[in-house]
């Protein structure tokens, strides 16, 4: 593990690099992702930063808030509600108007779902277009947040990212949570529970960024487990609970978790160096400034996906230390899985895009 004192070095190091990197950043008004940005604000070099999220007051008062911290920034507000296909590709059109590169994209939509969902028989399913929990496309709305959005947006954006000499795509999920997935119920749609969802997405996010590195050698992918971090996400977690249990919740198992957990500061602090150190090169680009931020003495290039060092598409643990279940993910790209994901996804896009 790469001590917390050599991140914040490595961090600080932005401000030497080169000015006028372009940024991208989803999922960043609230928790970790907006802590990532705001650090990133913090020590970047004069950026252009965009910043996707479906209020405009509040992106115009987190936007305030960064300029504050970097005065020297640009940063440019996408207002989009993303849950939704057409929507991403808006906001995608919207980026691409104003820019023909794009040297980092940072991922970190979602939210904890808490209320139960309702389980359908599966003639049932077939007699309606979507479950109670399902969204216009036809997806399940968090597994749609997890994966597939995530993936309309590289797909969408890898011309721009294939235009500097290298550029990296951060996906802050379930790097080393990755399980068997449902091979004939990809999109969960008679088995859905909370935990394979979050299980299922991980794999899928893995295997797509995979595809995405390997066929992209300028463009390094990193997916990122962030750890149990206590955000504003975690307050709703008692909403359903009864008014006792609301109250040790709040009072006592909340207090304590922030004792064992990693804080805030130091997640966004350690998110910001997978996002630009040269520790996770491109599989193309091996010397920095091309691969990022000089590696801090002590540390080295990681192990990729396919545990071989410098691949391209990295599993990084909250310490940014590579995880990963290595016979399970060669089993998988051994079927062509990896392929596989990204034909699949391609599928739901069309299906759902043709519906709207």
């Amino acid at each position: 593990m790469v001590n917390l004192k050599l991140v914040q070095q490595s961090n600080a190091a932005l401000k030497s690099a080169a000015p006028g990197q372009i940024a991208l950043f989803i999922g960043a008004t609230s928790g970790l992702g907006l802590t990532t940005l705001t650090e990133y604000a913090r020590n970047a070099n004069k950026p252009k930063v965009y910043i996707v999220g479906r209020d405009e007051g509040k992106l115009s008062k987190i936007i305030a808030e960064l300029q504050k911290i970097n005065p020297t920034a640009t940063f440019i507000p996408i207002k989009s509600e993303i849950a939704l296909f057409k929507n991403v590709d808006a906001a995608c059109e919207e980026l691409k108007s104003k820019e023909s590169t794009l040297d980092l994209l940072v991922m970190s939509p979602g939210y904890l779902k808490t209320s139960k969902v309702r389980k359908l028989e599966p003639d049932k399913r077939q007699r309606q277009s979507c479950s109670s929990t399902d969204n216009a496309d036809g997806i399940e709305d968090t597994i749609s947040l997890r994966y597939y959005v995530r993936a309309r947006f590289v797909q969408n954006l890898l011309p721009l990212l294939k235009a500097p000499s290298s550029a990296r795509i951060v996906s802050i999920h379930g790097a080393g949570k990755e399980g068997k997935m449902d091979e004939k119920d990809l999109e969960l749609k008679t088995t859905f529970s909370m935990q394979k969802a979050a299980m299922h997405t991980s794999t899928m996010n893995t295997l797509a960024l995979e595809e995405v590195a390997t066929t992209n050698p300028t463009i390094s992918c990193v997916h990122v487990f962030p750890g149990v971090v206590i955000t504003p996400a975690y307050g709703i977690l008692s909403d359903d609970f009864s008014a006792p249990m609301k109250f040790v919740f709040r009072k006592a198992i909340m207090p304590c978790a922030k004792l064992m957990t990693m804080g805030l500061p130091e997640s966004g602090q350690r998110l910001l160096f997978t996002a630009t150190s040269a520790r996770y090169p491109p599989a193309g680009v091996k010397e920095p400034p091309g691969s990022g931020v000089a590696i801090p003495a002590g540390a080295d290039v990681v192990t990729g996906s396919d545990w071989k060092k410098g691949s391209g598409c990295y599993l990084l643990s909250p310490q940014g230390e590579p995880v990963g279940d290595k016979q399970l993910l060669e089993e998988y790209r051994k079927n062509g899985w990896d392929k596989k994901i990204w034909e699949h996804t391609q599928e739901v896009f069309d299906r759902a895009l043709t519906k709207a």
